[in-house]
């Protein structure tokens, strides 16, 4: 293992490796280069790698069209180094490694990299939540105990492809970020890599924070089980809402009930000197620290930031209406890789929350997956969940950070 160490801390001098081809990590190799940051493409998905430097050398460079909003604005063009599905080609000469992936696709890729990575490497994920630290610690294995760990929250972009490897369209470019780092003694330094690609950045320490943090896993279960917690199979919607623009009461109420049960848990692990974690409420989060928003209520929030436009929830379309898609990633991740582990915390710290479990309960039965038992989290698919137990970790002393 090679060190990357020496030409991030004497140079100042980042050289990125992105991981993955989809909506983000077009948008990132568009504005990288176009902010001087050097940068390669890890693209292990089938023959994306291929089409992706296909469409490069066509059109000369990526296009990432920020909406007028924005900082930047208009059309930002950059072009990665190299593009590749060969990890060797690329992420030996990077010091920094960025994963705008969901959860799921962690354990698949730190496995394909783990043996290119350069000694003092960043891995950094976003939004890096679902027990991304423990996860990294697993798979890496001693090749962890020479790389910082960090997540970068929230995902940076709300963007779509419009034309593969060519455009992709940025909606929001968010205004500020938290990261936490693992070590945490790192985190100081994850945080100058967060100002530099993506702006400004605060840290809120421990990867555990990040894990705990409320966002996507706190906001799509509520508003689905708020929608669709009557629902039978057989049954047929008559409409398929937007997401967030037409947010109801019932929602956001689930939202911070669960939210409060977070901020319960986190209060007990820095009482019991397991971990400094302080957990926001989504609003504070979101609307006042990310977005400076000034609306009154999370509703209305959701309702009317352009971050939010235009999204449908996650049905899928039958002759005479809708039905729920139960496995849309709203699901199969935001429930095994979010709520999962807020439970597991939860069950270690001994705080009650029958909320998140009652929306779990929801889940699982129509996931056709057993991870509660009654209120506890003993079911036998725990282990295709990021729970801290599911790493072995049973007790406040192996958690503690």
């Amino acid at each position: 293992m090679n060190d990357a160490t020496e030409s991030i801390h004497t140079n100042d001098s980042l050289k990125i490796c992105i991981v993955g081809g989809g909506n983000a990590a077009q948008a990132m190799a568009a504005l990288f280069p176009h902010l001087g940051i050097p940068c390669n493409m890890f693209v292990p998905y089938g023959d994306e790698a291929e089409r992706i430097k296909m469409a490069v050398d066509e059109q000369g460079y990526i296009v990432a069209d920020f909406a007028a909003h924005n900082d930047p604005s208009g059309e930002v063009r950059g072009r990665p180094e190299k593009i590749s599905k060969n990890a060797a080609e690329v992420i030996p000469e990077c010091n920094v490694l960025i994963l705008p992936l969901p959860s799921f696709a962690y354990q698949d890729v730190l496995s394909e990299i783990k043996p290119h990575i350069q000694k003092g490497t960043f891995i950094g994920a976003t939004p890096g939540q679902g027990g991304f630290d423990w996860l990294g610690n697993e798979v890496l294995g001693d090749v962890a105990k020479d790389v910082v760990l960090f997540s970068i929250l929230p995902m940076p972009f709300n963007c779509r492809i419009v034309e593969f490897g060519k455009r992709v369209s940025v909606q929001e470019f968010k205004r500020r970020y938290k990261v936490g780092a693992t070590p945490v003694s790192r985190c100081p330094e994850a945080v100058a890599i967060s100002n530099k690609l993506f702006g400004y950045s605060e840290s809120c320490g421990n990867s555990l924070s990040c894990s705990l943090y409320p966002i996507n896993a706190v906001i799509h279960p509520a508003r689905l089980y708020a929608l669709c917690k009557d629902w039978q199979e057989g049954d047929i919607l008559k409409e398929n809402p937007l997401f967030y623009e037409d947010m109801n009461d019932e929602s956001t109420e689930l939202m911070d009930l669960v939210n409060k049960e977070l901020i319960d848990i986190a209060g007990v692990l820095s009482a019991e000197g397991v971990a400094e974690v302080d957990v926001p409420h989504i609003k504070d989060f979101l609307a006042d620290y990310v977005y400076h928003d000034d609306s009154p209520t999370l509703k209305s929030f959701f309702a009317t930031n352009s971050a939010y436009k235009g999204f449908r929830c996650p049905f899928v379309e039958r002759e005479n209406g809708w039905v729920p898609d139960f496995s849309n990633r709203y699901f199969t991740e935001d429930i095994p890789l979010g709520l999962c582990l807020y439970k597991g915390v939860a069950e270690l710290v001994e705080v009650e929350t029958p909320v998140i479990d009652r929306i779990l309960s929801w889940a699982q039965h129509h996931m056709g997956k057993e991870y509660l038992v009654g209120s506890r989290l003993t079911g036998k698919d725990i282990y295709e969940t990021a729970c801290p137990q599911r790493f072995g970790i049973t007790t406040l002393e192996q958690l503690k950070i």
